[in-house]
């Protein structure tokens, strides 16, 4: 069983918008989680909490696409980060402004 909790400074602003996202969420890393990971990518070379960030796409009618960065460890992962961005570019350089905050 997957523990996925949400970090509040990465994921409120998102979420506070739009509440359904977090079951969309759920849903997009609960069926990675089940294939492997297999639509996953490294978000950035730097890590959060010694763990590597990885990044993979939602799509959600109320948003479109968007990007989600998480960490995992075993069966816990941590969402960290979203954005609309879809640019890998410009993602990474939002992700590697807001783990610079930390």
């Amino acid at each position: 069983m997957l523990d996925i909790t949400f970090e509040t400074r990465g994921c409120r602003k998102m979420l506070q918008k739009n509440p359904a996202l977090k079951k969309k969420i759920i849903a997009g890393l609960t069926y990675q989680a089940e294939n492997d990971f297999f639509k996953t990518k490294y978000a950035t070379r730097q890590k959060w909490h010694d763990m590597p960030v990885l990044e993979c796409r939602i799509n959600d009618p109320s948003v479109g696409a968007m990007r989600i960065a998480f960490a995992r460890r075993n069966d816990e992962i941590h969402v960290l980060f979203g954005s609309t961005t879809l640019l890998k570019k410009s993602f990474t350089q939002e992700l590697e402004t807001f783990l610079k905050g930390e």
